[in-house]
């Protein structure tokens, strides 16, 4: 593998990373919509009047959150795999790798 090669897979591999914590906030984000809507479905169907759009709402909020969050956590999976496999590819120890 050549110079100009190696500094090309190694700069996918730094962007590919950033990408992957910007999924990660994305991630947390989506599990925080979910927490919300638990709350939501709380207030709505246990609170002290019984509210059915505030629970319904909660309920959309926390399927939608946690949908999010799974698509996000297969993306970050398979985005590290993707990495590791450049990193192996350049011959970088483990050290290296993404945790």
């Amino acid at each position: 593998m050549n110079v100009a090669e190696r500094k090309r897979l190694s700069r996918e591999a730094a962007l590919q990373t950033r990408a992957l914590g910007q999924i990660d906030r994305w991630k947390k984000i989506a599990l925080a919509l979910s927490a919300t809507g638990v709350a939501f479905i709380y207030a709505g169907f246990a609170g002290q009047s019984e509210n059915l759009f505030l629970g319904i709402s909660g309920i959309v909020l926390s399927l939608t959150g946690l949908g999010s969050a799974s698509v996000f956590n297969l993306g970050i999976r398979n985005g590290k795999r993707n990495v590791e496999k450049i990193l192996d590819l350049l011959g970088m120890d483990d050290s290296c790798h993404i945790s």
